[in-house]
């Protein structure tokens, strides 16, 4: 079985240099037929290293950390996360519930969630497919690219999709 994970498609992190992936993950989700959609809404807690080590205090109320409308809607499932990985408890129990070996990625940040989470995934041994054309970085196109590029050594190039959905 497939899923699809929408990681972090919320009002804080969308900016100049990643609304452009918003109509491509909306057409996305619905065009996705292979099994159930897992957004991911990231909040930043109190005392987390993101608070604590790197001084930033966003992501920690609505709304910034409300996710866009057409993300809320399509997703069958939502997990709140508070680290980079979307593999919290919560969701590698539901893909152990529903057989999941392979998981489709794609959303916000290509080089902070949807690598944590590519590898992460990879290291359950669930195959990762990062979608490169539905995901986007803050850092801009160079650190997409730079994400990209690791993402290629860690987990394999095979791993990494750059066609649109489905695969034509």
């Amino acid at each position: 079985m497939k899923c699809l994970f929408v990681i972090d498609v919320q009002n804080g992190f969308v900016s100049d240099k990643t609304k452009i992936v918003l109509p491509k993950i909306q057409q996305l989700m619905n065009d996705f037929d292979e099994g159930f959609i897992i957004a991911t809404q990231f909040i930043n807690t109190q005392s987390s290293g993101f608070t604590d080590i790197m001084h930033w205090d966003r992501l920690k109320a609505e709304p910034e950390i409300d996710l866009i409308p057409f993300v809320k809607e399509k997703a069958t499932y939502i997990v709140q996360k508070t680290t980079y990985s979307a593999c919290t408890n919560e969701a590698m129990q539901l893909l152990l519930k529903h057989n999941i070996t392979e998981a489709y990625v794609a959303g916000i940040d290509t080089d902070c969630c949807v690598l944590a989470t590519a590898i992460s995934l990879f290291e359950h041994n669930i195959r990762p497919v990062v979608l490169a054309q539905y995901s986007a970085s803050n850092g801009g196109d160079i650190s997409h690219q730079a994400a990209i590029t690791v993402l290629g050594r860690t987990i394999g190039w095979n791993q990494i999709s750059f066609k649109l959905y489905p695969e034509k």
